[in-house]
């Protein structure tokens, strides 16, 4: 009898290891626009900048701190994929804790499972997965499923609290939505208290113990750019650049009530985790699981996902749903638990429903007459990453494939080899577009503006403030005259808009002239 247990659990280890295993041949994939920014941003604090002061983003300071870090550990592109990698066995890993500890080893294996296969982004998203990989949200799915993990222990001691404390922090400084990530560490306090200490004094003190934790973090963080003078920058980047980009994403507040509602069903309809895990939350409502104390913890952690999402805007990002994976994983595998004591008849409902999800979600390339809920889309990935990692495409075609309305791999490796032949490490360069970082990462070459990436100088933000728009962006040019410049043709027209600003255009004709033309990029160099 007792081997039965040791058998099962090897057996759950050995599928999650080939789970994990189904990821490596990604390793290979270049770095995603979003995470060049935050490469190239992680070099520049390591150089001594200061971020919002000397290189610019609308991400709290958490991604820039985080690269730093990660190109400490390994300076090369593949640092993105392979933080994603980590990431990833990291939260199967707390997954398989959360199960153990609350209600049995199967529950935590199984909801690993379901993230690791579901959630590979090689299964939904664009381009083999390469506009998600590396992202903020990944991490930020690392610092509460291991928040929640410690709760789920039932300890109560002051360092664990404070622990907690600590990462909804980071979650937070990743991105200020992962506030909402306090739902379910409230309500993992109260549903798992103690019984010795069950009471509002005990979950007082608990909180405040984790308040401390958090509150800590912040004081840090604010007091380095108090001291670096950069606090004023820090709230503009960060607080009112993210309220505007936030706002222009809805129309009207029956816009901002009804999103939450309408995610489930337009994300249903093309990912089977969140076709899934909407399942599972739905027989965790309707089931004897609703009375369990974990349920409670399950939801308001699958609750807290879609407001974090809701709270960043309607732009539909790919990157803005990976986050939902591991509570949708969580709440798939204990919904899935709870037929276990269920009427038959509700068992062959859900057969049903899974047998129609996978039918009907996935990509639109069907293969007799089914979708597969992705798994198409896995073979395929891999078999193309594979092919690169054996040497059977070349860097040219395989980088070819990456390749979207903002982002070219292709181009930015080649524009990137461009500037390394034809520049030394002591010259800057400008690029104006979305691909400011991944050039100048690739390239280790310094931005001539704290302005690395377009936007917002596109939309003049904070136009009115000193080194603020187009106006800022030319008086950084003129101060620091970059070796090249390269203009990005996008859907932003970062070019269009660059050559329509009577400022910067005469500073560009004056100084410089057209050194090659390609299809994403002008670019010019500086006369002698």
């Amino acid at each position: 009898m007792m081997g039965r247990p040791r058998r099962a659990t090897l057996l759950w280890l050995a599928l999650v290891a080939a789970l994990l295993a189904l990821r490596v041949p990604s390793l290979v994939q270049p770095a995603g626009g979003d995470q060049g920014l935050y490469v190239y941003e992680g070099q520049r604090v390591l150089a001594g900048d200061v971020p919002y002061r000397d290189v610019w983003d609308q991400k709290p300071p958490g991604p820039a701190f985080l690269y730093a870090a990660l190109w400490t550990l390994w300076p090369h592109e593949s640092v993105v994929p392979l933080a994603d990698f980590a990431a990833a066995a990291a939260i199967a890993t707390l997954l398989i804790v959360i199960g153990r500890r609350r209600r049995s080893p199967n529950l935590g294996f199984a909801a690993a499972a379901i993230f690791l296969f579901f959630g590979d982004p090689s299964a939904t998203q664009r381009l083999g997965g390469v506009y998600v990989r590396g992202q903020c949200e990944p991490f930020v799915g690392v610092a509460i499923a291991g928040a929640i993990a410690i709760l789920a222990s039932g300890k109560r001691h002051a360092w664990h609290l404070v622990s907690v404390g600590v990462l909804l922090a980071a979650a937070f400084w990743l991105k200020y939505n992962a506030a909402a990530y306090g739902l379910p560490v409230l309500a993992a306090v109260w549903a798992w208290a103690p019984e010795s200490v069950r009471d509002s004094k005990a979950n007082a003190r608990a909180l405040a113990w984790i308040a401390a934790g958090f509150a800590a973090v912040g004081v840090a963080v604010l007091a380095y750019f108090a001291a670096a003078g950069a606090l004023h920058d820090l709230r503009l980047a960060t607080i009112d650049y993210n309220l505007r980009y936030s706002d222009e994403t809805y129309n009207g507040w029956r816009s901002v009530l009804t999103y939450p509602f309408t995610m489930f069903i337009d994300r249903g309809r093309v990912d089977f985790l969140w076709y899934l895990g909407g399942l599972g939350a739905a027989l965790l409502v309707i089931t004897r699981a609703r009375t369990e104390r974990s349920t409670a913890v399950w939801l308001s952690w699958l609750a807290a996902t879609v407001l974090s999402i809701a709270i960043n805007g309607h732009r539909d990002l790919p990157n803005y749903f990976v986050q939902a994976y591991p509570p949708l994983a969580m709440a798939a595998a204990a919904g899935l638990a709870a037929l276990q004591v269920s009427r038959p008849l509700l068992r062959l409902a859900v057969a049903v429903a899974i047998v129609l999800g996978i039918w009907n979600v996935g990509e639109d390339t069907r293969t007799f007459g089914l979708r597969w809920a992705g798994v198409p889309s896995i073979v395929s990935n891999l078999r193309f990453d594979l092919d690169y990692w054996r040497g059977q495409i070349d860097r040219e075609t395989y980088l070819r494939r990456f390749k979207g309305p903002k982002f070219d791999a292709l181009a930015i490796d080649n524009l990137a080899r461009h500037v390394r032949e034809t520049t030394t490490p002591a010259d800057v360069i400008f690029v104006f577009g979305f691909s400011g970082g991944s050039v100048g990462f690739k390239s280790e070459r310094e931005s001539a503006s704290r302005f690395f990436w377009s936007r917002p100088i596109l939309i003049e933000f904070a136009a009115d403030e000193p080194g603020y728009g187009s106006a800022g962006l030319l008086s950084d040019l003129e101060r620091r005259k970059p070796a090249i410049v390269a203009l990005q043709r996008e859907q932003w027209e970062s070019e269009r808009f660059f050559l329509e600003n009577a400022g910067l255009r005469a500073w560009l004709e004056q100084g410089y002239v057209r050194d090659q033309d390609t299809p994403m990029f002008s670019v010019w160099r500086r006369k002698s």
